[in-house]
């Protein structure tokens, strides 16, 4: 009898081992990597926001804005700014030559930079009078009563007055505004007007057309183009080598140990390089970065792709995790 209940409970064990489990294995975690794909358009048109908490993206054409006011209320005083998404230039002029002159001079010309703008800041009491080209390359704008517009800035009594002419001395437009405490943007297409530009939350990455100084080229070619990435006001960036730590194994306590700038163009415009063999971008996978958003937020991320299903440049998908 003792034998045959043992064998009994053997038999027993071994047919539960075998049954299916009433609750599924386990399993492994999914992967915490998100995709975001902007559109910049073949010919850049677009510029972009990006927000990586909640993925959005912000999108205004290059076209809508031609100067930005932007208070910089450390210093007290207002920052001028080009659209250097459309290639913009500015001549700075005395006020006499700026009433007389009907035709844009050969030299003089400046442009904004990642962090460095070509017309100095704007003070209390203070007037600035300026030539504006609008769109240098005239892939927009063809004549010169398109592209040119004669600017006086002043800041007096506690306002702001913008007032534009054509290079005929047309009036354009002229706009008295109170001191603005965020950054407001002018367009001069069609008269001049105040026009919305950045979202409503803080970017942590502008995808833009912007210029690029190359240093070792005759001045003609310097003041080059180019489509990046640029880092939003209160955004940091570190930049890591993939042979050092793989992206994949990038952790909360790696970027917490890293040293982090917040140089607009850090991460800038060659995570992607031009083969002229094939006339097609590549990407550079030796190196991805990481952004620091406040204190203890931070992203990784890396730039995937630059073409769309279609083959067409200016697509770009950037994969990105949050630490």
């Amino acid at each position: 009898m003792n034998r045959i209940l043992s064998w009994s409970l053997v038999i027993g064990l071994f047919l539960a081992a075998c049954r299916r489990p009433e609750k599924p294995w386990p399993l492994p975690p999914a992967s915490s990597h998100r995709f975001l794909q902007a559109h910049a358009g073949p010919e850049y048109d677009t510029v972009l926001f990006v927000r990586f908490e909640t993925g959005e993206l912000h999108r205004v054409l290059r076209t809508a804005w031609d100067l930005e006011l932007r208070p910089n209320p450390t210093r007290g005083l207002y920052e001028v700014w080009l659209n250097a998404a459309m290639y913009a230039f500015a001549l700075p002029l005395s006020d006499s030559l700026w009433q007389s002159v009907q035709a844009p001079p050969q030299d003089g010309w400046r442009c904004d930079l990642a962090d460095t703008a070509a017309l100095p800041p704007l003070a209390p009491g203070e007037r600035r009078y300026f030539l504006l080209d609008r769109d240098r390359a005239e892939a927009f704008y063809k004549t010169p009563d398109q592209r040119y517009r004669k600017i006086a800035l002043y800041w007096e009594e506690g306002r702001l007055r913008l007032t534009a002419y054509t290079l005929t001395n047309d009036l354009v437009g002229e706009m008295v505004l109170s001191l603005p405490t965020q950054p407001v943007h002018f367009s001069l297409e069609g008269g001049l007007r105040q026009v919305a530009v950045e979202p409503p939350w803080t970017p942590d990455l502008i995808l833009t057309r912007y210029i690029h100084p190359f240093y070792d080229q005759p001045e003609q070619f310097r003041w080059y183009p180019v489509l990046g990435a640029l880092i939003g006001p209160q955004t940091e960036v570190a930049i890591v080598s993939a042979a050092e730590k793989p992206f994949e194994e990038f952790t909360y306590a790696d970027a917490a140990a890293r040293s982090y700038t917040s140089r607009r163009d850090a991460i800038g415009y060659d995570w992607k390089r031009y083969d002229f063999n094939t006339g097609t971008y590549t990407l550079d996978f030796s190196r991805y970065f990481v952004l620091r958003t406040s204190p203890t937020s931070y992203y990784k991320l890396r730039f995937t792709d630059f073409y769309d299903t279609q083959g067409r440049k200016g697509c770009v998908q950037i994969e990105y995790s949050p630490l």
